[in-house]
Parts: structure tokens; C-alpha cells; sequence
């Protein structure tokens, strides 16, 4: 058990909305950064425990399940219903919130977003691949995960996934994160960065640099 009785007390209330079936793939294999794969499993039993509507499947990060989602090691958890909200690493400390979050929004089938950053994504007609790194102890860093899945619910063209630093030291290193939240968009066609930035910034601000990095101005 990770949770409290009270911490599942808490987590039951936010997760009230959830009337209907939301299941969560979590990919795990035996490498280094897989070191809290055990307590990500328990924190997912701790979840349907509390709320039996939230289901869970572990999966070999090697599979051809894996293949087909494009998971390319583990740690790594997306929704079935929306594979393209992604958390890759554990989602704990500040991250927690932004977590319960998306299981929220997938079981309303819909998110909060202001008019004119729906505006904005609407322009969005091309794939793109936006990673935000974190740590658990950042308090500045769910505001960016949320506005980053809210996004990727709104316009399925944006695969979103939140980006444990220190679980994925081989992805933040190659994008030299130094500190969180960072976010960086990537062209998932060729792999090559398109922008980047740090720290929380408002939804129509998020919307703006999604399309300045397709060449589209707001």
C-alpha cells in the first residue's frame, strides 16, 4: 500500500466523478530506470482500490502491445482510451494531482480549456510530440503537465507525456534539463526538436509556442 487510509479518503472525493471504466496500460521492464515500477503498481491497486471504475493492466515494455503503442521502455503508463496521455516515471509528490487529473477528464469525457486556446488548438492539423519534464518535489510542474493533456484530450494531433527527469536520465540529459518544468516539442515523424522552454506558462501562451513550432503564428 503507498496510499494512507486518509490519502485514499482524499483521493476517493476528487475521483467521485468517475462513473465509467478508465483503464490505465502501465509498461514496465528490468531496466535502471524501472526502480519504482513496484510502487507505481501498488499506487495503481491503491487507485482501484479506492475507485474500482479505474482499472489497470501491466504490460512487458517489450511487447508487441508495446510495439504497437509506441513504447520504447518502461516506466510508462497512457490511457487506453486516450493512448496519447502519457506519464513516463512514477507520478508522485506534486505530480500526484495532475495525475488523478487525467483520470478525471477521461471519465467526463472532456476537459477545461479557455475559448481562445481551443481556437488555437484547433490550428493544430499535424503531429506533434510534447514531453514535460518534472521532478516530484517541483510545485511549478503539474500546471504544465495538466495544460499539456488537457491539450493532447482536445486535439488527438499532440501526444503529451509527462517526463520523470529522474527516471529518464538519458532523455533529460540529451535535452539538457536543468530545471523543471521544462517542456520540449518534437517532431514525432523525424525526432527533431521544434521548440522548447522552461517553467509553467498559461494556456494561451502553451497554445501560441505549439504553433510557432509548426511555422504558425498565432
Amino acid at each position: 500500500m503507498v496510499l494512507s487510509e486518509k490519502d485514499k479518503e482524499a483521493v476517493g472525493k476528487i475521483l467521485e466523478p468517475v462513473k465509467k471504466t478508465v483503464k490505465i496500460l502501465f509498461f514496465k521492464d528490468d531496466s535502471p530506470r524501472c526502480k519504482y515500477c513496484n510502487i507505481i503498481e501498488e499506487l495503481l491497486a491503491d487507485i482501484h482500490s479506492v475507485n474500482n471504475n479505474v482499472v489497470y493492466e501491466v504490460l512487458d515494455a517489450e511487447s508487441e502491445e508495446a510495439e504497437k503503442y509506441g513504447v520504447d521502455g518502461g516506466p510508462v503508463m497512457l490511457f487506453e482510451e486516450k493512448p496519447n496521455i502519457r506519464y513516463r516515471g512514477i507520478p508522485s509528490g506534486h505530480e500526484f494531482p495532475a495525475f488523478l487529473d487525467s483520470i478525471v477528464s477521461i471519465a467526463r469525457g472532456g476537459v477545461e480549456i479557455s475559448a481562445s486556446a481551443a481556437k488555437k488548438l484547433a490550428r493544430i492539423g499535424k503531429p506533434l510530440h510534447v514531453m514535460v519534464f518534472v521532478t516530484p518535489s517541483c510545485p511549478y510542474c503539474p500546471p504544465a503537465v495538466i495544460t499539456a493533456h488537457r491539450f493532447a484530450y482536445v486535439n488527438e494531433n499532440i501526444t503529451s507525456e509527462m517526463v520523470e527527469a529522474a527516471e529518464w536520465t538519458e532523455l533529460a540529459e540529451k535535452y539538457r534539463v536543468s530545471a523543471v518544468p521544462k517542456t520540449v516539442v518534437l517532431d514525432p515523424a523525424t525526432g527533431e526538436k521544434l521548440t522548447e522552454w522552461e517553467g509553467a506558462v498559461p494556456e494561451d501562451v502553451f497554445a501560441d509556442y505549439l504553433l510557432k513550432a509548426l511555422g504558425r503564428e498565432s
